[in-house]
């Protein structure tokens, strides 16, 4: 039988997972409070969006993990100049699935990818399940073209704006404060560098997400308050699951955390 992008196969994998990995985060969507308006209808339909777009490309995130970053996008919706930032882009999945959803909170998408893969590298990581992982070199590729036509296809391309080229690079150049920011940057370096620019740029009340947060150099850069402190100027953050999820999110230094229904994303992808 085939399992690719676009078989059978994955469309019965996605309601499996619905209906296991990912069931909490679904049921908890329709209930959540947003200061914009957004019938059951809507988000059924969104969440279905999300799950046609996974069927058909390669992703590398769950569908909670995805609803997680959402519900905190919407939570902002209406705020004048909505900034929300990915860095990875990937195929082109999660890009889709950002687009819409700030195209609901009336924000515009940044996406940051070199979209050649992962840069060479020396890094040796683990994970904290304890499987070692290398990222080689052109890993995770996903051309700029093939990812315009996945967004055009699944998202909304009307909000988004693309910034190719290595992190080290493009990250020193954004302008203007950020609400939410999305990494999936696999390397150390490359969420060091993130974290440097994004960091200063977040606006209370705003997020940054890493889907990094099985690896553990990834924790123990994060849990380091020199890191926090001495390179970037701020209060070391409380990070909920640092060494226990994958996907974990890092609050602005300058105001709580929102309070709202819990969107906790399973630790696989």
């Amino acid at each position: 039988m085939r399992r690719g992008t676009g078989s059978l196969y994955r469309r019965a994998q996605s309601v499996r997972f619905l209906l296991g990995r990912d069931r909490a985060a679904v049921l908890a969507f329709p209930r959540a409070r947003y200061p914009v308006a957004l019938s059951l209808r809507e988000r059924a339909a969104l969440v279905a969006r999300f799950v046609a777009t996974t069927n058909h490309v390669r992703t590398y995130h769950t569908q909670a993990e995805m609803l997680a970053v959402a519900d905190r996008i919407l939570r902002l919706a209406g705020r004048p100049a909505l900034t929300i930032v990915e860095a990875g882009s990937g195929k082109g999945g999660s890009t889709a699935k950002l687009s819409l959803v700030a195209r609901i909170a009336g924000g515009k998408l940044l996406v940051f990818d070199s979209f050649r893969g992962i840069p060479e590298n020396h890094e040796r990581h683990r994970t904290i399940w304890g499987r070692p992982v290398h990222f080689r070199a052109g890993a995770f590729r996903g051309r700029l073209p093939a990812v315009r036509r996945t967004v055009a296809r699944f998202g909304a391309p009307e909000v988004c704006e693309y910034r190719k080229g290595w992190f080290s690079d493009t990250m020193p150049a954004l302008e203007g404060p950020v609400d939410v920011a999305l990494l999936d940057v696999d390397l150390l370096s490359s969420t060091r560098t993130c974290l440097t620019h994004l960091v200063p740029q977040l606006r209370p009340g705003g997020a940054i997400f890493t889907q990094d947060g099985h690896l553990e150099a990834v924790v123990s850069l994060l849990g380091d308050a020199r890191f926090w402190c001495d390179e970037l100027g701020v209060e070391p953050p409380r990070i909920a699951g640092l060494g226990q999820r994958k996907l974990l999110e890092i609050p602005s230094a300058l105001e709580p955390r929102l309070q709202g229904p819990a969107f906790v994303a399973t630790a696989g992808a």
